[in-house]
């Protein structure tokens, strides 16, 4: 008996292992997802006030999107993930991706470790295991209870918006 489990010990784990490995990098994308997405473009914009920050959104056009059975989650894109919202007026389908670039805090570096203890860590984004060239981006999305992912190619590159700042205050 113990020579059965010492020969069969080794097995279960080596499955063990192997299959939780494979699980966190397959992620099979979807030739013919169930929904059309007619454009997309990426636009970066830059706050015209001081510490107002920018970012990049992502803007698509998606079409024959049955929202009882295929709910949209997530947008990779450029090494980042974030949720895709619903922009849509008049059901015209539109969706945006929103990446803020964090506005820039002034990092204390000292000896004395309490006066570094206001720095904040560093915000980690989950990302999408593969490669993805910068005009590729993956929609993941929920269809009967199951995560599936959509590949979008080609996504155009639109000149940053530079949004005007604030009128001073007159006083």
């Amino acid at each position: 008996m113990h020579k059965y489990i010492k020969n069969i010990l080794p097995i279960l784990l080596l499955i063990g292992f192997t299959s939780c490995s494979s699980q966190q990098t397959t992620m099979k994308l979807q030739e013919k997802p169930p929904f059309t997405v007619l454009s997309s473009f990426s636009q970066p914009w830059t706050s015209g006030q001081e510490g107002g920050g920018g970012g990049l959104n992502v803007h698509m056009t998606i079409q024959n999107l049955n929202t009882k059975k295929i709910t949209l989650k997530d947008f990779y894109f450029r090494g980042e993930k974030t949720k895709l919202e619903d922009n849509s007026t008049n059901n015209n389908g539109l969706y945006v991706a929103r990446y803020l670039k964090p506005v820039e805090k002034e990092i204390i570096l000292h000896n004395d470790h309490k006066k570094e203890a206001g720095n904040e860590p560093p915000k980690l984004q989950p990302k999408f295991p593969g490669e993805l060239k910068n005009n590729e981006g993956i929609i993941s999305y929920e269809e009967d209870g199951k995560l599936k992912y959509y590949k979008l190619e080609n996504i155009i590159y639109r000149f940053p918006i530079y949004y005007p700042s604030a009128p001073p205050n007159k006083q």
